[in-house]
């Protein structure tokens, strides 16, 4: 076998190889695609929180503690999110995100 019929294999080899990472990229990188369109188009007065959209005017907790059982809460108005008052876990809204 000639030197160069060897190195003609090895350049198909790794333009296989080349070809299939580009392509195992291209896949992976479909789920974070599809999840930032879906951030982009917030509804009206939305507040962001996390990677979820919170509707204007809803109150929701966040930042529980497990020993006192204590939340936070949060209002959402025109796209910003305000601190209320804290609640037990019992008693609180929905979870913000959840």
């Amino acid at each position: 076998m000639a030197i160069g019929t060897r190195w003609g294999h090895l350049g198909d080899n790794m333009r296989i190889s080349i070809l299939k990472v580009a392509l195992l990229a291209a896949v992976a990188a479909l789920p974070s695609v599809a999840s930032a369109k879906g951030m982009m188009k917030p509804p009206p007065g939305a507040c962001a929180f996390g990677k979820k959209w919170i509707a204007t005017g809803t109150i929701c907790s966040f930042n529980c503690d497990p020993k006192t059982m204590v939340c936070a809460q949060q209002l959402c108005v025109n796209g910003g999110l305000n601190l209320v008052l804290p609640c037990y876990d019992g008693f609180c809204a929905v979870k913000c995100g959840g």
